[in-house]
């Protein structure tokens, strides 16, 4: 059932509009801080995005996944009225143990909802509406404020590691176009989007020793998210964060004798954490364990090739893919260009939603080779080698760019698959900016 938007609904969400912009004002950061100059336009901004997502939903597209989430949360707002005492059972029951379930109007989709990060992402939605009344855009409006907050963390972390690039970061995270809007709304994006700041976030809290207790339990959370909703994330973010991690505490310990004794030692032990990590989340990923990724891929490829055809959808090929190491690795940088680069406005572009994404993409790439010219290749590479950020930051962009490009076949679908990916690959070229040509030039401390 697509939503539409309704009086009551638009009186309870302007009712909270009223009262985030309150807390907006009651909790903006120390002006000291020079980031914190973006922080009430951001969460602004992702007000009137939340708005933007449910109009084009509801009324250009006429559809999308986001209306299967939100029936899926009304099934659960008529379980709370039906049981508030019996609804925390609820929440916490698999599909198959929902036995004692009221037989209410939105009992037809409960068969829609059995999978489980569509059953997990119901939940969440039947919890919010709670609050909202069941209405479809002060839902979406709470849920994208809910989860700006683990992209605003991701930002902040950012800046706290390179200051001076402030302004560059908030391009890459906070205002980049596509980022921002499939980063609002109800889907599984926002809320992965969120996790992984909230990872990175705490990562670097215990790497400082601040907040133990509350980033330890923020990462176990944060990972449970991404586990359910699109475990492939923690496929190639979580090494990487590992990768970061030994990268710092080398560099914090930059006498080369400590070096030379660290590294031995750290790298074989994140290595091996790594891979038993993965593992564990491959074992519990279902359909998107490390043992069905051609299937899956070549799932994506199908279904999306078929929406190409028939929906005048715009969608892409890399020909036939072996899934096989030195099969990806064939692959792999037409993967990465095309998670990053494309579409091109002429020859990929069939509406205006791909226009959009097509004319961010060039910009990008624009931006990309000016970067690499300016620093020059050599010094690029170099940096990406010598600075423990970079190094991190452009493996898991490389990487989960790749994955994407891999498996998603339609333009539309990759603009959200690889939102968590562009904000890290614009922080790598942004500090080898600053420190390959901008920090050399100009001076900078």
């Amino acid at each position: 059932m697509i939503e539409k938007i309704t009086l009551i609904d638009s009186l309870i969400s302007l009712f909270y509009i009223v009262v985030i912009l309150l807390l907006i004002r009651l909790t903006k950061p120390d002006k000291s801080e020079v980031f914190s100059k973006y922080y009430s336009s951001f969460f602004v901004l992702k007000i009137f995005l939340a708005i933007f997502f449910v109009l084009i939903h509801s009324y250009y597209y006429k559809g999308g996944d986001t209306f299967l989430y939100f029936a899926g949360g009304q099934f659960f707002l008529d379980q709370f009225k039906a049981s508030p005492v019996h609804f925390i059972n609820i929440l916490s029951s698999s599909s198959e143990e929902l036995f004692n379930i009221a037989y209410t109007d939105t009992f037809n989709i409960f068969s829609a909802i059995r999978s489980n990060n569509v059953l997990f992402l119901s939940k969440i939605i039947g919890i919010l509406s709670i609050f909202t009344n069941g209405q479809y855009l002060a839902t979406s409006i709470l849920f994208t404020l809910i989860t700006a907050i683990g992209i605003w963390k991701l930002y902040v972390t950012l800046c706290k590691l390179h200051p001076k690039l402030y302004k560059l970061f908030a391009v890459g995270v906070l205002f980049y176009p596509s980022v921002g809007i499939w980063g609002s709304g109800i889907l599984k994006d926002p809320l992965t989007f969120a996790a992984v700041g909230f990872i990175f976030s705490a990562t670097y809290n215990l790497l400082k020793k601040r907040k133990i207790l509350f980033s330890v339990i923020s990462i176990f959370i944060s990972i449970y998210l991404c586990f359910i909703l699109k475990p492939y994330i923690l496929y190639t973010f979580i090494p990487a964060m590992l990768f970061w991690v030994q990268g710092k505490a080398v560099n914090k310990n930059s006498s080369p004798l400590t070096k030379y004794v660290l590294t031995p030692i750290l790298v074989p032990i994140f290595l091996g954490g790594a891979y038993l990590f993965l593992q564990q989340v491959s074992d519990g990923a279902g359909k998107y364990s490390l043992d069905n990724v051609q299937s899956v891929a070549e799932g994506f490829h199908s279904w999306h090739s078929y929406l190409a055809e028939t929906r005048n959808q715009s969608g892409y090929s890399l020909g036939d893919v072996e899934f096989t190491l030195q099969g990806v690795l064939l692959k792999a940088p037409e993967a990465f260009f095309v998670a990053y680069f494309r579409p091109f406005i002429i020859g990929d572009v069939r509406n205006v939603a791909t226009l959009f994404e097509a004319i961010q993409s060039l910009i990008l790439l624009i931006l990309s080779i000016y970067v690499f010219i300016k620093v020059g290749i050599f010094k690029s590479f170099k940096l990406i080698l010598s600075n423990a950020d970079v190094r991190a930051f452009m493996l898991f962009a490389v990487i989960f760019g790749i994955t994407v490009g891999l498996t998603s076949y339609n333009f539309g679908a990759l603009s959200r698959y690889k939102i968590p990916g562009v904000p890290f690959y614009v922080a790598s070229i942004s500090i080898i900016y600053y420190l390959g040509y901008l920090k050399p030039k100009k001076g900078y401390s």
